[in-house]
């Protein structure tokens, strides 16, 4: 049976005692910065004793909970599952909550069925059996979610969607990767969760940093695992790591979470504790990191109906002429787009109609040129472009009337539109003509909720979701 150096401890007190780290928790860390620090917050968070995997449901129970604003007027719990899955931001009404210690499970039927344990780091990335207490058991990165999405998810790594694939009812998505350096399909949480997955990440990789290097060939972890124990993280994902946990400062949540961690199973994640401390870890004059920031420190790009958007940002910007945006269809043949001129925030958009490129996987690179004429190139970001892009609902949410329109340039006559609930159920069905670009469908039959809409004209099909709101 294999043996994990664990970061997981043995006490489980109930309530929170502690509102920060005990006196010189972090006192080996002092001074230190890149690796140094990495391996002595490492050695401060292991600790030798172990929590089984049963004890998490009971200790979200305690930790993991916030006031009842849904379903009111259940009296079981005036609290409810803090769930990252289906809550949404603090001004906004979730779609459904679920009272602690009900509906939790292992199976489920569609969302709002049930909660489970989400291992933020997915198990397949590394040894993850549960009946080892250790890293597939540690409290710090497996939150309370619901099962449904949580399955979704599966053992795709955390990034920004360009296409999405699916969205469940708090906005979270699965699609293909609007971020250079990551292929495939990611997972992207609301901005409201960002940054705590983002340190729950940055804290499995410090903790178990000297497994790292047996885990990073594993197929789902190979574009977030570095095979080495410093940093640890492929700087791509590093850098969607970062700039997630500058976005999403530390909330009184995690903090809770934190000291509620001490209690459980006796140790913290230092970057809730001291969110400075990811700055002096991975920054450009560690060891491997002198391109983190790179010029071009992040290259996204996302598709808003027959639109591709790039963004980008940079840092350490010297004597840059321009920037000029390029683009491939085959692979290898690059086209300029257009050029931008460098501005004083760094940050930069394009965006380019994507209508003649439906059906394509679309390669984009950001060609950087000197004021000496020298020029160097950003990493590739590719984004597939789906076909029956060229439509939108009007206005959204609905009331009475739902209106399509087509933003296809060649002229289409008819199409076809269902509308479906979220459990698959056709519940209406019909062919509309288009009158100036627009079909107009009436829905006052639907109740106030949330449906996906499918439009076939021709040989595509277009789907979107549609919130009525009579």
């Amino acid at each position: 049976m294999k043996q994990f150096l664990t970061c997981i401890g043995v006490l489980a007190i109930v309530g929170i005692t502690k509102a920060q780290p005990p006196a010189n928790y972090y006192k080996n860390a002092s001074g230190k910065s890149c690796s140094n620090l990495k391996t002595a917050i490492s050695q401060i968070v292991q600790v030798g004793n172990k929590r089984a995997y049963g004890a998490l449901f009971s200790q979200y129970l305690i930790s993991d909970i916030k006031p009842r604003t849904v379903g009111i007027a259940d009296t079981a719990s005036a609290n409810v599952i803090w769930d990252i899955y289906s809550s949404k931001a603090a001004n906004e009404v979730d779609p459904y909550q679920y009272t602690p210690g009900t509906k939790q499970c292992g199976t489920y039927s569609g969302e709002n069925s049930c909660y489970n344990r989400e291992h933020s780091v997915p198990q397949s990335w590394f040894d993850g059996n549960t009946s080892i207490p250790g890293p597939a058991t540690d409290y710090l990165h497996i939150y309370p979610t619901d099962g449904h999405v949580n399955g979704k998810r599966s053992n795709f790594p955390y990034g920004e969607v360009a296409n999405a694939s699916y969205t469940s009812l708090n906005g979270s998505k699965l699609g293909s990767s609007a971020v250079a350096g990551l292929t495939g399909t990611v997972f992207e949480p609301i901005n409201e969760f960002k940054g705590d997955v983002a340190r729950a990440f940055l804290y499995f990789v410090t903790c178990y940093q000297d497994s790292i290097a047996g885990w990073s060939t594993n197929v789902d972890a190979k574009q977030a695992f570095d095979a080495n124990s410093f940093p640890s993280v492929k700087v791509p994902f590093l850098q969607l790591m970062i700039k997630w946990h500058n976005q999403d400062p530390v909330s009184d949540k995690e903090r809770n979470r934190n000291n509620a961690s001490y209690t459980f199973q006796r140790n913290r994640n230092p970057f809730v504790d001291s969110p400075q401390y990811v700055n002096l870890i991975w920054n450009n004059t560690c060891p491997g990191l002198s391109t983190l920031p790179a010029k071009i420190v992040l290259f996204t790009g996302k598709i808003n109906n027959q639109f591709v958007q790039l963004h980008w940002k940079t840092a350490n910007e010297v004597n840059i002429d321009q920037y000029i945006v390029e683009r491939s269809t085959n692979g290898w043949e690059f086209e300029p787009l257009g050029a931008i001129a460098p501005n004083i925030s760094n940050n930069y958009v394009f965006t380019e109609n994507a209508s003649a490129l439906q059906g394509k996987p679309v390669l984009y690179r950001i060609k950087i040129v000197d004021n000496d004429g020298t020029v160097t190139y950003g990493q590739v970001l590719q984004i597939s472009v789906p076909v029956g892009i060229g439509y939108q609902i009007v206005t959204n949410p609905v009331h009475h009337q739902l209106i399509i329109r087509s933003n296809n340039p060649a002229a289409v006559e008819q199409a076809e539109v269902k509308i479906v609930s979220l459990v698959g159920h056709v519940l209406h069905k019909g062919t509309y003509s288009f009158q100036n670009k627009q079909v107009l469908v009436p829905v006052q039959s639907l109740s106030n909720g949330t449906y996906l809409v499918h439009v076939t004209a021709g040989q595509q099909t277009w789907v979107s979701k549609m919130v009525v709101l009579q």
